[in-house]
C-alpha cells in the first residue's frame, strides 16, 4: 500500500460518522478554553463589585465571546439544513427544557413558599413571555402598549447562537461564491456588528432572540476562523500573549462590554478588548495543555460539558437558593468580609456544576437534552449493507 492510500484510509478510519470516532478526537485545548469561560460566566455573575470595577469588567468583555470565538475557530462549512438540524438539537432543545424547568420551579416556589426554591418569575404569562423572548436582560417594548419583558438569564446565549450560526453560513457561502477577499469580508462583518450596537444603543430595538448580540458576535466568528486559517496561535510567542492580557485589561480600565445586550461605553475598545481576551485565553489554554496535562485531564471536562454547566448555573442562579450556605456559614463563622462571602459562594456554584456533570450524563432521556450528538433521543436505523 503506497503512502498516499494509507493516508487516505487513515482520514477515512478518523473521520467517519461513528460519534466514539468523532469524541475521541477532542482537542484539550479548546476544553481548555470553554472551561475557563464557562467559570468566568459564573464569577460574573456572582461577585458584583466586590473585587473591583475593572475586575468585573474584564469578566464581562470576554466571558460570552469566547464561545463565539471558538465557534468561528472550529467553524466547517455545512448545509444550511445541516446548520438547522444540529442548532435544534444542541442549542434549542437545551434551552427549552432549562426555560421550561425555571418557570415550573418558580410556579412552585410561589404555589408552595420553600427553603430550596425562588420563583424568577411571578406569574406563567411572564415566564412565557421571557421564553418566547430569550432576552439576556429586561427590556420594555415601546408601542401602543408598553410590553415589559423579564430577561431569562444567560441562557439567551443558546438561540443567539443558533442564529448567529445560520447568519454566519449564509454569509460565508456568499462570500465563496463571489470570491470575498480577507480585507472585504473583514469590513462586511466590522459593519454587521456595528450595526448591532447601532440597534440597542442608538434605536433602542431589542430584538427577539438577542439578535444585535448575533450580529456583533458575527466579527468575533470571522476572527476566530482567520486566527485558526493563520494558525496565529501555533505561531504566536509569549510576547504575543502578554500583549493580548495588557490590551484585554486596558479595554476593562475604560469601559465595559455587555454582548447580551450589544452595548458598551467604547464599542471599538470593547470588542477590540474582548478579542485580546480571547485570544490570551486559549493561549493560556495551549500553556495548561502542554504543562500540565494531568491537571487539564479533568479541567478540561468543564469546557466538553459546558452546556450542562451553563444550564445548571443559571437554574442554580434564578431559583436555587445556593446563597443559603454561605450566609449560614458566614453567621456561623461570625465574618462579615465581602469578598469571602463572594468567594465561597463562586466556589458552591463552581461545585454544583462539577456535580451536575458528573451526573447527569449517566441520567437516560435527561442526558439527551444536553448531549444529543453523543446520546440523541431518536436513534438512527443502521444501513444494512
Amino acid at each position: 500500500m503506497n503512502k498516499a492510500l494509507l493516508q487516505i484510509v487513515c482520514k477515512r478510519a478518523f473521520c467517519g460518522n461513528s460519534r466514539e470516532r468523532v469524541y475521541m478526537e477532542r482537542v484539550k485545548w479548546i476544553d481548555n478554553a470553554r472551561a475557563i469561560g464557562i467559570l468566568l460566566i459564573i464569577t460574573g455573575h456572582t461577585m458584583g463589585a466586590a473585587y473591583g470595577r475593572t475586575a468585573f469588567f474584564a469578566v464581562y468583555i470576554v466571558n460570552v465571546s469566547i464561545f463565539f470565538f471558538l465557534s468561528g475557530y472550529l467553524h466547517r462549512q455545512k448545509p444550511i439544513k445541516k446548520v438547522v438540524k444540529g442548532g435544534i438539537d444542541n442549542l434549542l432543545l437545551p434551552y427549552v427544557i432549562t426555560s421550561a424547568l425555571m418557570i415550573a420551579f418558580s410556579m412552585l416556589a410561589l404555589k408552595r413558599p420553600n427553603h430550596l426554591l425562588v420563583p424568577y418569575f411571578k406569574t406563567l404569562q411572564e415566564g412565557l413571555k421571557s421564553f418566547c423572548y430569550a432576552s439576556s436582560a429586561e427590556i420594555t417594548i415601546v408601542g401602543g402598549r408598553p410590553v415589559h419583558i423579564a430577561g431569562i438569564g444567560a441562557i439567551w446565549f443558546l438561540p443567539c447562537m443558533f442564529i448567529a450560526n445560520l447568519m454566519y453560513t449564509g454569509m460565508k457561502r456568499i462570500m465563496q461564491r463571489y470570491h470575498f477577499s480577507d480585507l472585504t469580508s473583514t469590513i462586511l462583518f466590522a459593519c454587521f456588528c456595528a450595526l448591532g450596537f447601532i440597534l440597542t444603543e442608538k434605536f433602542t430595538l431589542y430584538l427577539p432572540w438577542s439578535i444585535p448580540a448575533a450580529l456583533v458576535s458575527l466579527l468575533f466568528y470571522w476572527v476566530g476562523e482567520s486566527v485558526h486559517r493563520y494558525q496565529l496561535l501555533q505561531k504566536g510567542k509569549w510576547i504575543h500573549g502578554i500583549f493580548a492580557l495588557l490590551v484585554w485589561g486596558l479595554s476593562a480600565r475604560i469601559g465595559t462590554f455587555w454582548l447580551g445586550t450589544a452595548t458598551a461605553d467604547n464599542p471599538a475598545v470593547a470588542v477590540i478588548g474582548s478579542m485580546a481576551g480571547c485570544y490570551a485565553i486559549c493561549y493560556v489554554s495551549i500553556l495548561l495543555e502542554k504543562t500540565f496535562r494531568k491537571f487539564t485531564k479533568w479541567f478540561s471536562k468543564l469546557g466538553e460539558m459546558s452546556l450542562i454547566v451553563l444550564c445548571t448555573h443559571i437554574l442554580d442562579l434564578n431559583t436555587l437558593k445556593t446563597f443559603r450556605i454561605m450566609d449560614k456559614l458566614c453567621v456561623a463563622l461570625k465574618i462579615s468580609s465581602m469578598k469571602f462571602y463572594i468567594t465561597g459562594l463562586i466556589l458552591c456554584r463552581v461545585v454544583l456544576a462539577v456535580i451536575a456533570i458528573a451526573v447527569i450524563p449517566h441520567i437516560p432521556v435527561i442526558r439527551s437534552f444536553f448531549m444529543y450528538r453523543q446520546y440523541p433521543l431518536i436513534k438512527k436505523k443502521k444501513q444494512r449493507a
